[in-house]
Formats: C-alpha cells, structure tokens, sequence
C-alpha cells in the first residue's frame, strides 16, 4: 500500500513539474514573439501614422488552415493581439499597422536600439 501511495505522488509531482514547465516555455515564447513583432515594425519603418504598413507588407498575416497544421506554432500572431490590448500597436480605418514608441517603455526602446546596433555592425 505504501509502495503504491509513492508511486501516485511521485506521478502527480511529475504532472505538475510537466504543467509549469509548459506555462513557462509558452510564456518565454510569447516573450520572445513581442521582441520579433516590434523588431519588425521597426525594421518596416511602421512608426506613426504616416508609417502604417499592412499585415501583408510586415510579413505578419494569419497562417491559413494547412500551413498551421504543418509548421510550429506561430506566436506573433497572439504577441501582436497582445501589443494591440496594451495600445501599443494600432490598426487605422483602412486595415494598416502602426507601432505608437511613445507607449513602449524605456526599457524595450533602449533594447531594440541595441539589437538594431548589434545588426548593422555585424
């Protein structure tokens, strides 16, 4: 009975050990997704207004039913909803994308400046 009782813990540490592992390397990928987004429409000029690009000239457009059946999971599409919620990232009357800079923190600023720098020199 004791042998039995070890065995049930020891499967539901496992389970939950299995469960947090998998809300963190979805949270580090979506992490990761937003750094790419907003690299993107930096590297798009999508700053402002007058900027505003299309999903289709990003190069961020929705997958279609196959192509998300046979590659790895997209997370730009839910990084992008995300920046969207936080005003981040708009949408004008016609359907094109802008990043607003004034929302986006210092931080984030400061670190896509440094990846941008990183890039040219290399």
């Amino acid at each position: 009975m004791q042998e039995n009782n070890t065995s049930s813990m020891l499967i539901l540490v496992l389970m939950i050990i299995a469960f947090g592992g998998g809300l963190y390397i979805r949270t580090w990928l979506t992490k990761r997704a937003v750094f790419k987004v907003i690299e993107i429409f930096y590297k798009h000029n999508a700053l402002g207004i007058k900027g505003a690009k299309t999903r289709h000239e990003l190069g961020i457009e929705r997958r279609d039913f196959l192509q998300r059946m046979t590659r790895p999971r997209d997370y730009k599409q839910h990084a992008l909803q995300l920046l969207m919620q936080k005003d981040m990232i708009f949408e004008n009357e016609d359907g094109r994308l802008y990043l607003d800079e004034k929302k986006l923190g210092q931080d984030v600023r400061s670190k896509m400046n440094d990846q941008r720098s990183q890039k040219r020199s290399s």
